[in-house]
Parts: C-alpha cells; structure tokens; sequence
C-alpha cells in the first residue's frame, strides 16, 4: 500500500484526474516514494521481507576444548550442550527497522539436513537492526521472513512531502493538457519535478535525528 494515494492528491490539489492522469499519478507516488527510501535507507512503511543469509566462519567463538572447565554447564537456553563459547550471532538485514519475525530457520551445512525453525525468545532476540541468534554455526543457511519499515502513516511529514512533490508534478501535466485543448500556449512555468533540495534535507534531517 502506498503511503499517498491518488485520491490524496486529488483532494489535496482539488482536481479530478482524467484516466491517463490518475494512471500517470499512481507512477509519481511510486517514484517518489521509493526515492524517499533510498534517501532513508529503509522502507517507510512495514512490509514483509523473505531473505537467505550464510554464516561465516569469522563469525564464531572459541572452541570449548581450548579451555578446561565443567562442559556440563555450557548449556544454552533450550539445555542443550553448545560446541563453543561464543556471545550470538548478530545477524544484520537488509531492512530497518525490524518489527516483528514470521519465521526463522537454520539449515546445517552437511548434506540432507532438514531445515530448523528457532523460537524468539529462546533461540534468538529481535533487535531493531536485525537478530541475535544463540543457536547457529559456521556455514550454517539462515532463512528469515520478517516485517520492517517504519511506521509512515503515523508521520505526517512524509505524506505531506510526498503530496507536495507529486500536485508539482501532476500540475504540469494539468497545464499541458489544459493548454492543448485550448489550441493555445499557456505561459506558465513548469514547477519543480521531485523533491526540492530543501525537502531533501529535511528527509535525511529526519533519518539522522529520528531513526535509530
């Protein structure tokens, strides 16, 4: 769902697009959201991610045979004996922040080992950048689904970004098309496409100040 609709455009410039227009507006908001996310760097709305990570070897701690102590007490949550003293694995994704996990699972390297599924809580924790897992090793396959974005329906200032960029835009089209069917030239300058520097600046004012 995008965070500005066509109908907010209309209402927010009072006009009723043509057919072509309302097609042309669906591509604005799309551009100009995405826009918006790459200068974030984040979704700006939850939405749902499946991705498929390896674990390197670099990642891992200290075999347990380096040391002499009770293996009996290196234990992880679920009770099960661990081969290394490690702190978790810190997955980083691709998309911040996380909101919640659908699945997740742990595939070991060796042939024809089954998939693996990890209870939060007790194999891993969700962090807002990604997730700590305790129960994974090297070259082990991580697939995750998750949901991640920010919450954009509940920030105004983006919207209100968004509808100022896009009423420039589907203003111009507006006079072209008001001028050719009155067989005239309109003498009006074309607005600014996009996002303004201005608004640009405060996009990433935003990110720096806001976003963790």
């Amino acid at each position: 769902m995008a965070l500005v609709t066509q109908t907010d455009v209309e209402r927010y410039m009072d006009i009723k697009f043509s057919n072509p227009q309302a097609h042309a507006c669906e591509f604005v908001l799309e551009g100009l959201q995405s826009e918006m996310e790459s200068i974030l760097k984040r979704p700006v709305e939850e939405t749902s991610f499946s991705e498929e990570y390896t674990v390197a070897a670099s990642n891992l701690g200290i075999p347990n045979s380096s040391f002499f102590y009770d293996y009996s007490m290196d234990k992880t949550m679920a009770g099960e004996v661990m081969s290394f003293l490690q702190p978790p694995y810190t997955l980083y994704l691709r998309n911040s922040p996380v909101v919640s996990i659908s699945s997740l699972t742990v595939t070991a390297p060796t042939p024809g080992s089954a998939a693996e599924s990890l209870t939060e809580g007790q194999d891993y924790i969700v962090q807002r950048y990604g997730v700590d897992i305790y129960r994974t090793f090297a070259n082990d396959t991580i697939n995750i689904t998750y949901t991640a974005g920010l919450a954009g329906e509940n920030i105004k200032h983006f919207k209100l970004l968004i509808l100022r960029a896009a009423s420039r835009e589907m203003q111009n089209m507006h006079d072209d098309v008001v001028g050719l069917k009155d067989l005239e030239t309109r003498n009006v300058a074309p607005m600014t496409t996009g996002f303004t520097a201005e608004e640009i600046q405060s996009i990433r004012r935003h990110r720096r100040v806001r976003i963790s």
